[in-house]
């Protein structure tokens, strides 16, 4: 039987106190180290574990085979290059970065020295614990909604890297085709940034989205619509829970399919996903050049909204 991998978090907030959890349970990991520049926080998600308070990421070199950075987005690149050019593997929770020369770096520093460089956007592992590639059949049209009342957090980004993101992921991974061009508005609300936010996006091909997200709003929704040339696809991200029809045949009543998964573990299944990539060498679900995909599409958002251009064209996002 092969040595648990040995893992790290690096920063001790909300988010990495959940990656903390699940490596210490994991069956194939190691829960080594904590970093985060406030011990004390540190140190509450460390100590239950038995793992090591460490001062700094490059105090984890030789220590550590794989690391979850779940630190603020402006520092993920550096703490993911010091961490590659060291050997370890990395699962960077969403975005990849915050500018596209960031990710690139990223990109081709883990390509160079052959280690994991995954990308956190669990909600890949809902959509796909769901079986929506099994009902998918030409999707013309998709409406996705990320709305949350405010709790504090993420307010020192826009709401597009905050929760729509998420969702850029999942409709570019559902319409199967590159985002060509965007239109979008949005507001800032209890930030200096945008904390509500829509937008469309056209895909190669001509399908359409729709995309809205709100840390203001009054009642929580997480849901993509998605229609197609056979049906219709309901899924609700927070029940977990898929409804589709297929077109009637002679007539007949379309065919309905339902799936749920009420008790599914998003997180679970991705830190298996990067643990499964570190063991075997192969590809993650959602790798590097795939969140730097959606953060193009993010800034390309962002950039229509405070530019009040008609449509920005993804392509001319650089780095």
């Amino acid at each position: 039987m092969s040595a648990p991998v040995r893992c790290a978090v690096v920063g001790a907030g909300h988010i990495g106190r959940f990656h903390a959890e699940k490596y210490a349970r994991h069956p194939k990991a190691r829960l080594v180290a904590v970093v985060d520049p406030h011990r004390e926080r540190a140190a509450a998600v460390a100590g239950p574990h038995g793992a090591e308070v460490v001062p700094s990421v490059e105090a984890l070199r030789g220590r550590v085979d794989a690391v979850s950075i779940c630190a603020p987005t402006p520092v993920h690149a550096t703490i993911a290059q010091s961490c590659i050019a060291a050997g370890i593997h990395v699962l960077v929770e969403k975005p990849i970065a915050d500018s596209l020369a960031d990710a690139d770096a990223m990109i081709a520093a883990a390509e160079a020295r052959g280690v994991v460089l995954q990308v956190g956007h669990l909600e890949r592992f809902s959509l796909s614990g769901l079986g929506i590639d099994t009902v998918l059949d030409g999707p013309i049209y998709v409406d996705a909604r990320r709305l949350t009342p405010y709790h504090g957090r993420g307010a020192d980004v826009s709401v597009v890297l905050d929760l729509m993101i998420h969702d850029i992921d999942l409709v570019t991974t559902i319409v199967r085709a590159p985002v060509v061009s965007v239109f979008a508005v949005g507001r800032s609300i209890v930030s200096d940034v945008e904390d509500v936010a829509a937008a469309e996006l056209l895909f190669a091909g001509g399908c359409r989205a729709t995309l809205l997200a709100s840390r203001v709003s009054p009642a929580p929704e997480r849901s993509i619509r998605v229609l197609q040339r056979s049906g219709e696809i309901a899924v609700d991200l927070r029940s977990r829970r898929l409804l589709a029809t297929r077109a009637s045949v002679g007539g007949d009543a379309p065919t309905a399919i339902e799936t749920a998964q009420p008790d599914a573990d998003p997180l679970g299944a991705q830190i298996d996903s990067f643990l499964a990539c570190i063991a075997g060498g192969s590809r993650p679900i959602v790798g590097g050049r795939d969140g730097r995909a959606a953060l193009a599409t993010a800034l390309a958002v962002i950039r229509s909204i405070r530019t009040t251009n008609p449509a920005i064209s993804v392509e001319t996002i650089d780095a």
